[in-house]
This record gives C-alpha cells, sequence and structure tokens, in this order.
C-alpha cells in the first residue's frame, strides 16, 4: 500500500512519527533523540517527499531511494529521519501481521529492558553509568513523563506534499522520559 501521510510530532528532546497508508492503517515510529526538532524539519524537507505515494512493503528500496536522492546531504540527521520513517513503518507491519515486530524479524518477544542516558555530551562515560546508577537508586520504579501531544507541535505531511499543523489530538503516550 502506498504512503498517504507522514506526521511528526516532537520537540527538541522526543519526536514521534506517525505513517498512515492508503486503507487508513497507521504505524508509530520515532526519531532519534537530541534535537528532534531539526529531524523532524529533515523527515518532511528531504524523507516525506520520496516517501510519499511510495510502497510501504518495499522498503528496503524506498530507503535506498533516499539515500540516492539525497546524496549530498549525508550524515546524521537524514538517517536520523530516516530511523523515524523506518521504525513507523516496522510498526505498520507489526499491526497488519498481528506480531511484534521482533517477531517479524526473527526474534521473540522477551520482558522489555530499559536503559537510561541523559545525552549529556560534557561528562565522561563513567561520571554517565554513575549518575545512571544514583538515579535508579533513588527510585524503586523508573518515573516516565507523558508530554501532552498539544506541546509537541505536531506537522502533517499530506499526500501533495503541503505542510500544516495537525489539529487531531495524539491517541498514544507521548515523549516517554525518565525523569531523574
Amino acid at each position: 500500500m502506498k504512503i498517504t501521510a507522514i506526521e511528526s510530532f516532537c520537540n527538541e528532546f522526543v519526536g514521534f512519527v506517525r505513517v498512515t497508508v492508503e486503507d487508513g492503517s497507521q504505524g508509530w515510529g520515532q526519531l532519534s533523540t537530541y534535537h528532534s526538532d531539526i529531524s523532524a524539519q529533515v523527515l518532511h524537507r528531504q524523507v516525506a517527499p520520496w516517501a510519499l505515494g511510495h510502497d510501504e512493503t518495499d522498503l528496503d528500496n524506498l530507503l535506498d531511494l533516499i539515500t540516492e536522492r539525497e546524496h549530498k546531504f549525508p550524515g546524521s540527521y537524514l538517517r536520523r529521519a530516516m530511523g523515524g520513517l523506518d521504525t513507523a513503518i516496522w510498526d505498520l507491519r507489526g499491526k497488519q501481521q498481528g506480531k511484534p515486530v521482533c517477531e517479524i524479524l526473527g526474534g521473540t518477544a522477551g520482558p522489555l529492558r530499559a536503559y537510561a542516558s541523559s545525552m549529556k555530551r560534557d561528562i565522561t562515560p563513567q561520571q554517565e553509568a554513575d549518575r545512571s546508577k544514583n538515579c535508579a537508586m533513588k527510585r524503586a520504579l523508573m518515573l516516565l513523563k507523558c508530554v501532552p501531544a498539544q506541546k509537541l507541535g505536531a506537522i502533517k505531511m499530506n499526500g501533495r506534499g503541503a505542510r500544516k499543523k495537525s489539529s487531531q489530538p495524539c491517541a498514544a503516550l507521548w515523549g516517554l522520559m525518565l525523569i531523574c
């Protein structure tokens, strides 16, 4: 099925992508963290124009096409934006097949393992490990913060390539971020 819409919901720290195909099915993905708002701009300017109208079942060729068409813009932001599209399409596939993505990829579902990262750039790896350990010790359960969709500045690309603010409320949990 062809991709008909690509939307992003993000702030500086976290970004999500929603891909919709012709039959209305949707998949959710995540842009790489750390300046997710920039990755969302790249998604809409340099990824979505090539992905809209493309068959979602042909993911490998789609990602190759985007890489080829954007060859003068190599780098992490293009890959971060493509990652949001990629994970959204994998989520869509899982929903279509009624299976967890890990099973589609040949694995098995197991307990959810989490890790902590502050995304700080001014501390050493040992300091980050100590900070994360101290944070975990202070809380027996990790606290999650939900950022309402209204604060994430939703952007939608329609099938004609036009950008517009989305007024549709978010139905998923937004911005699951560790509070430490």
